[in-house]
């Protein structure tokens, strides 16, 4: 007999749950679709509607809490929370002041992404094929987005093994369970990468193509544009949210389809399917699963009344799968055409570096498929701890 459900007990670092969060997210969204999760004291919403109204309600959920603290701030998302204010970060109006200068120069900092990411992919795989199987994170799905983001931003090549370091660590500390070394590690990164672009900002231009230098050119000189503080943070938003969504995308990516052959053998035999291939990896296993926001005023989600200043996490992960919206939602189908999926967030706040996710992945996996025709896993996949960061830690592949 199955046991009952009970969404108190709900632990989101229990390992089985990580492995798999998609049947706990199911019966959340059918018996407790907004329920309280203890941990991170907040109320997590697994319903599609729910979670586009939180993203998309800009006026009502905030990224900063409208509420004055009365003691010391428990942040939202451990040390990520504590990094100075950009894009990311900042609420209506200074966010629809900046973001569209920051579109426009991301999409010319990216046009000649795609010959570069299938430059780095080819090299990272001689590499990796130096043995007869290799573990996929750390030989291929970390540097090559890593690579090709830190060039566009037009990062040094000599500094991009010392920033990745950085953004690794910044990241591990995201996760509550970490020790404290592990999150003090991540504090004092995210200081050096902070202090890092600090200086690069005071630098004379060097590479007017790259994100960095437009940023500080026309970025600066656009009307209401950026101030020489918003280079800086914004340059760190991008360096860590730029490309370590297409990391676990390439990783989760890769593990669903050695786990559906059928839908492997069909993206092989139909390479012009690999756009939406990508579509539906992301919205099958979203990168990024929880999105918080403040409340800014009284309301009502799911019959729970929420007052300012209480956290809302969008289950972006579950939002994913919900029946209403992505019918047989827990199935892999490349062919799918439902591509409304959260994977980047919505409204907004939509993640800024989707557009090099967007040409980077294609090029990840036909250069992986095309390299390694007989590409299978070597063994069983790790997986991060951090319920808000989906992806194996440790993936190991043959290829032979």
């Amino acid at each position: 007999m199955t046991a009952p459900f009970k969404p108190a007990s709900f632990n989101p670092h229990d390992p089985a749950f990580l492995v798999n969060p998609y049947p706990t997210y199911k019966l959340f969204r059918e018996q407790a679709p907004v329920s309280w999760v203890t941990p991170y004291n907040t109320w997590w919403c697994f319903r599609y509607e729910d979670c586009q109204r939180i993203l998309t309600g800009t006026d009502l959920f905030l990224k900063n809490n409208p509420v004055p603290s009365s003691g010391p701030p428990a942040p939202i998302s451990g040390v990520l929370a504590s990094m100075p204010e950009s894009v990311f970060s900042v609420d209506n109006p200074r966010h629809d002041q900046v973001r569209p200068i920051l579109d426009s120069l991301f999409a010319a900092a990216i046009a000649n992404a795609v010959p570069a990411t299938t430059a780095l992919a080819q090299q990272l795989l001689v590499s990796a094929k130096s043995s007869a199987q290799f573990e996929l994170m750390n030989a291929y799905a970390l540097p090559l987005p890593a690579g090709v983001l830190q060039g566009v931003l037009g990062v040094a090549a000599a500094d991009f093994a010392g920033i990745t370091n950085w953004v690794t660590a910044i990241v591990a500390a995201n996760d509550i369970t970490a020790p404290m070394s592990v999150r003090l590690g991540g504090l004092t990164c995210s200081m050096a990468l902070n202090a890092y672009y600090q200086a690069f900002a005071r630098c004379p231009m060097h590479n007017p193509d790259a994100m960095f230098d437009l940023m500080r050119g026309p970025g600066m000189k656009a009307p209401l544009g950026l101030s020489i503080e918003e280079v800086q943070t914004n340059a760190v938003t991008l360096s860590i949210a730029g490309y370590y969504s297409t990391t676990f995308l390439i990783g989760t990516g890769t593990l669903n389809l050695l786990e559906h052959p059928d839908q492997l053998a069909l993206l092989r035999a139909q390479p012009e399917l690999m756009t939406r291939a990508v579509t539906e990896m992301l919205r099958f296993d979203a990168p990024v699963q929880l999105i918080n926001r403040y409340v800014a005023a009284d309301t009502e989600i799911g019959g729970v009344q929420l007052k300012p200043g209480d956290v809302v996490t969008a289950v972006t992960g579950s939002a994913n799968h919900d029946s209403s919206v992505f019918p047989d939602g827990d199935r892999f189908d490349i062919m799918r055409t439902e591509t409304t999926h959260q994977s980047f967030g919505a409204g907004i706040h939509r993640c800024l570096g989707a557009p090099l996710a967007e040409q980077v992945t294609p090029v990840a996996f036909r250069v992986l498929l095309d390299q390694l025709p007989k590409l299978r896993l070597a063994g069983t996949p790790q997986w991060r701890t951090d319920p808000f960061l989906r992806s194996p830690s440790n993936l190991p592949i043959a290829y032979g």
